[in-house]
């Protein structure tokens, strides 16, 4: 198989942005990701993946809090900067804390909080599941998307409708 064909043609479903935020024993850490999902309503549970060459995939641990942050097109940069490596990643970042202690970015589309459920090797990620605590949205916010390789938004005419 081609390697960027596949790519390619994932490019072509769409999907939101997030930020998952955690935190390990001496920092905050963060990194953006469109591999979530949903994976059951009954108990609450999410899917997110993450590289295993990721900086921050020291933290997840069973029962470990994190934070899924879907993000609006107005945190287009905030989506850009934690897809970048960096050893500061919460500088110069308008976040809370949630009661767990995990950054949670200001301004969210959606905010969902979670604990590590399960750590699961997929390829070159793991996919963690998380059962949801607490869940938090906006309806009158417009949603961030990953189309083709770029951050992107819905026309003003197709939201909220």
């Amino acid at each position: 198989m081609d390697f960027q064909a596949f790519r390619n043609t994932l490019g072509h479903f769409s999907t939101g942005v997030t930020v998952v935020s955690t935190k390990s024993e001496y920092e905050f850490l963060g990194f953006t990701a469109n591999a979530f999902s949903s994976v059951s309503m009954d108990p609450p549970i999410i899917l997110v993946c993450i590289d295993k060459k990721a900086t921050s995939l020291h933290a997840f641990k069973p029962n470990h809090p994190f934070v899924i942050n879907i993000l609006t097109k107005e945190q287009k940069e905030d989506g850009l900067w934690f897809s970048k490596k960096s050893d500061e990643k919460f500088k110069d970042i308008s976040y809370t804390v949630s009661k767990d202690g995990v950054p949670v970015l200001d301004g969210n589309l959606a905010t969902i909080e979670c604990d590590v459920a399960a750590i699961i090797e997929a390829g070159d990620h793991y996919i963690i599941t998380g059962n949801v605590k607490d869940v938090v949205y906006d309806d009158q916010k417009d949603p961030l998307i990953f189309f083709r390789g770029q951050l992107q938004h819905l026309p003003e005419t197709q939201v909220n409708n």
